[in-house]
Order: C-alpha cells, then sequence, then structure tokens
C-alpha cells in the first residue's frame, strides 16, 4: 500500500495545527510551551522589529509558524526513515560495499562456469 507524501503532509499540517491551537490555549504546562514554542519565537522576533500582530493575527502566527515547524519536521523525519528502509532493504550489486565476492564468471549464452 502507498501513501502519496502530500496526502500524509496535509493531515500532518491538520492534526498539528489543531495540537497548536489546543497548545495555545494551555500555555501553562511544558508540553503545550514546546509544541508552540515556534510561534512563540517568531512572534517575540516580529515584537522586536515593531511588525507584531496583535488580537487574532497574534493567535495566527503563532499557531501557524508551530504548525508548519513541526510539520515539517515530522516528514522530515519520516523522508529520512523511508530512505533508510529502502537503502536496507536494496539487494546488493557487485560493485557496492559490503556485496558478497563475486562468483566464477558465468557464459554469456549458458548458465555454465567457464
Amino acid at each position: 500500500m502507498r501513501i502519496r507524501l502530500r496526502y500524509v503532509a496535509s493531515g500532518v499540517f491538520i492534526l498539528t495545527g489543531i495540537a497548536a491551537a489546543v497548545a495555545l490555549a494551555h500555555m501553562d504546562n511544558l508540553p503545550a510551551f514546546i509544541m508552540i514554542a515556534p510561534g512563540y519565537l517568531v512572534q517575540a522576533w516580529l515584537f522586536e522589529t515593531h511588525r507584531a500582530l496583535g488580537g487574532f493575527g497574534y493567535q495566527v502566527t503563532m499557531v501557524g509558524v508551530s504548525a508548519l515547524v513541526w510539520s515539517l519536521l515530522i516528514l522530515s523525519l519520516s523522508v529520512a526513515v523511508r530512505l533508510l528502509r529502502r537503502l536496507v532493504r536494496r539487494p546488493h550489486r557487485p560493485g557496492d560495499l559490503g556485496a558478497p565476492a563475486p562468483g566464477p564468471q558465468l557464459e554469456r549464452r549458458g548458465t555454465h562456469p567457464r
């Protein structure tokens, strides 16, 4: 079964967006603060550069940036695991490192050794 990465990415972004929105309302505990931290850093930078958003813009910035950062982190880890699994499952070719030593040479027309 193959699932396209774009569907997984949109699902992960929606889930992390929901988690960040819930975390914004519960910033009195550590897991919620860790979840919302990327958005908090961006909002602090906007405040320092005198471009801070207030009200609804503040909430959108906090939730959107946090969802984007956590989605990219989760997706990059899943793509790395997928590539590692593909490399581990790949059959060895004679020129690869760690491949078994080649056996006797076979003729082109038959399967008997020379």
